[in-house]
């Protein structure tokens, strides 16, 4: 049938809305390991580019880590799981740098989420595979989505008027940096 991926499954149909829902719970219980995937990627750039300490949290900010190492702290919570950020000095870095790391995060969920959807399309799986990679890949989908779209996000504990998604701190410092220039090319030669 035209409605079903690689299994049996009928997805538009009552027999499918059981999975369907089974993906929507496996959708809200992947949402904090999809963070930990994208903030991996703000992670492992910062930790080339950067020199000072770095912290990766995932979820409500705690107390207790899983992770404290010379450079590297790690937090991790299921609670409220779709919040993460990565903490680095900027010290140093570039317009250049700090670009590559604010895409690198939307660049690993999209890659994630390109490795299960050709999971899920190539290969045929067992009907819980399949509907937890469907999760998996809607979780990743979804980090990409509301990192790459312009906005502020929820507010939250550290943020509370919102944190401003990755796209919009990319488009903020690149139009400081151009700002910048265009300043010191209208001031006059003398």
């Amino acid at each position: 049938m035209l409605t079903t991926l690689s299994s049996s499954i009928d997805y538009i149909s009552i027999e499918g809305l059981p999975w369907i829902l089974a993906a929507w719970v496996g959708l809200v219980a992947f949402r904090p390991f999809a963070t930990l995937v994208h903030e991996s990627g703000h992670l492992w750039t910062a930790f080339l580019l950067c020199k000072g300490p770095l912290t990766l949290r995932v979820g409500r900010k705690t107390d207790r880590c899983l992770f404290d190492g010379n450079r590297i702290r790690f937090e991790f919570s299921l609670r409220n799981g779709i919040q993460g950020q990565t903490e680095y000095s900027e010290e140093g870095l570039g317009v250049l740098g700090k670009v590559l790391i604010l895409s690198a995060g939307p660049l690993f969920s999209l890659a994630m989420s390109c490795l299960a959807g050709w999971l899920i399309l190539r290969h045929s799986l067992g009907t819980w595979s399949e509907v937890c990679s469907v999760s998996w890949f809607c979780a990743n989908f979804l980090a990409f989505l509301r990192a790459s779209i312009p906005t502020t996000l929820r507010p939250n504990a550290d943020f509370p008027e919102g944190a401003p998604s990755d796209d919009m701190l990319i488009a903020s410092h690149v139009s400081v940096s151009c700002g910048a220039r265009n300043k010191t090319q209208d001031v006059p030669l003398r």
